[in-house]
Order: C-alpha cells, then structure tokens, then sequence
C-alpha cells in the first residue's frame, strides 16, 4: 500500500477548503485543471470508488489508494 505522506502534496492542492478531504466537486475543479472536463456525475462515482469509509469524501490514504490504482 502506498504511503499517503508522498501523496500530501498534491492533495492538499486538490483539497481546495482545506477540510482534510477532497469533494466531487473538488475533484471536478482539478480535473478541469488538468483539462480534462468530467461530469458531475463521474466526479460522484469517482468519490464513491475511492471511499472506503462512505463518507461521501476523499481522504489522504483514499486518495493515496487512488493515485496507486491509477500507476498499476
């Protein structure tokens, strides 16, 4: 498993309220970001793949787990 601490960076980044969890709608703004234009709906289902714990955001090892699943 990754260590969420090389991730901590970038997340806070995405992190735009600074709350300590990435939101659908957080995650829609970085993905326009990086251009890549994503639904509302996709933003959801992302989140919703990447928490573990189903509270509806996106924590720092959710996020680590994320990016992981994404270098495989």
């Amino acid at each position: 498993m990754a260590d969420p601490e090389q991730y901590r960076a970038t997340f806070e980044l995405v992190d735009a309220d600074g709350d300590g969890q990435i939101s659908p709608a957080e995650l829609k703004n970085l993905m326009s970001a990086l251009g890549q234009e994503i639904s509302d709906t996709r933003a959801v289902e992302v989140v919703v793949q990447a928490d573990a714990d189903r509270d509806g955001k996106i924590s720092l090892p959710e996020f680590a787990a994320l990016m992981e699943s994404y270098r495989a």
